[in-house]
């Protein structure tokens, strides 16, 4: 089977429509999402463009704050007070990546943690490690929604996560051990991957390498879930070989079309939740 995440980014957008509307016709202002732009990077600007475009299809206002290449930490940071500050911005967030020069750690923080749509802020990823999941990162939200959207059983399951960053892997653990999986994170030191994932019930796999998953390396009962997105030729693959894999395992993600389409539906919701909870109000 495959988990057409467009399907189920779809069902989250009718929500967002619903919500955005009565918002707006509430509170006389349209919920908002700021995005920090820093550097030329193509990929980010492609996509933080597509983002707000979405944004101001569901009824909802934004805006991307570019900054040029060369901007100092300091000037990052005083706009980020600064946007964390307004009463009109209700989500905000900063693209990544960002210029090398620039230390995120010294950044992120100043997100207001009741803005942050993503877990960026580090006080977010602590309520998330307490077990409090309402601003856990969009890509392992995404993972979660799938899975449970389509009735697949997580508690008791193996589940390997191949990625062990704070944006996907060590999040995205947390999330499964909340709902009562053993977990195994793998990594570029890992042993012997191939061994781990063909006796595991999900993989998630986020390695930034194309077609590395191979037939090989699962089981016909294997879930997969694709989080790579990797350009090969003119086209976007994803991290798993769809091609040799979607007649062998139980279910997959496919990529485009799967994991990215919630993930971007979920920053979006977040920002409108965000949104009620400022105005006092439940989303």
């Amino acid at each position: 089977m495959i988990l057409d995440g467009k399907a189920v980014a779809k069902k989250i957008e009718t929500k967002i429509k619903e919500k955005a509307k009565e918002f707006s016709d509430e509170f006389g202002m349209k919920a908002s999402l700021h995005t920090v732009l820093v550097g030329n990077d193509e990929a980010s600007r492609i996509y933080a463009k597509s983002k707000l475009k979405t944004l101001k299809n569901l009824g909802m206002e934004g805006e991307i704050h570019f900054m040029d290449e060369d901007s100092r930490e300091e000037e990052v940071i005083e706009l980020l007070k600064n946007l964390s500050s307004r009463k009109d911005v209700h989500g905000l967030m900063v693209e990544m990546p960002l210029p090398k020069h620039i230390r995120k750690e010294l950044i992120l923080p100043n997100i207001d943690p009741n803005k942050d749509v993503d877990c960026q802020n580090p006080t977010n990823l602590g309520y998330l490690l307490l077990g409090f999941e309402e601003r856990a990162p969009s890509t392992p939200r995404a993972v979660i929604r799938i899975l449970e959207e389509y009735g697949v059983g997580i508690a008791s399951k193996s589940v390997c996560i191949i990625n062990r960053t704070p944006v996907v892997g060590k999040p995205l653990a947390l999330l499964f051990l909340n709902r009562d999986a053993t977990v195994i994170i793998c990594h570029s030191k890992t042993k012997n991957i191939p061994e781990i994932t063909k006796r595991s019930d999900i993989i998630v796999v986020a390695v930034g390498k194309p077609n590395f998953l191979k037939e090989d390396m699962v089981s016909s009962e294997s879930v997969v879930i694709d989080v790579g997105i990797n350009s090969v030729d003119g086209k976007i693959v994803g991290d798993a070989d769809f091609n040799s894999l979607v007649n062998k395992v139980s279910m997959i993600t496919p990529v485009p079309g799967g994991v990215g389409s919630v993930t971007t539906m979920l920053i979006i919701e977040q920002a409108l939740r965000n949104a009620y909870i400022q105005m006092g109000k439940v989303y």
